[in-house]
């Protein structure tokens, strides 16, 4: 299984065993665990570079660039952006 698939896995069975279904928002993980859930991506500078945001439709996005004590400097999308 591939980490973006471990990731979404995850990120879902979080959300079933919480009761996150059909709130939206994004799921975050750091090293393939749930962190916190937030109703919308913003604020990378409160998360640490490396860190995973995983949307209910599947897409997900990594914190990246700063530092782990000042945070991310943004979030960059994983997969394609679509017209």
């Amino acid at each position: 299984m591939s980490t973006t698939t471990g990731n979404m896995d995850t990120a879902r069975r979080w959300r079933e065993q919480w009761g996150y279904i059909g709130r939206g928002g994004v799921v975050v993980l750091f090293a393939g665990e749930v962190q916190s859930w937030v109703n919308e991506l913003r604020n990378p500078e409160h998360w640490q570079p490396g860190c995973i945001a995983v949307d209910e439709g599947g897409k997900s996005w990594t914190a990246i660039a700063g530092t782990e004590s000042n945070g991310a400097l943004m979030w960059l999308p994983n997969d394609p952006i679509r017209d």
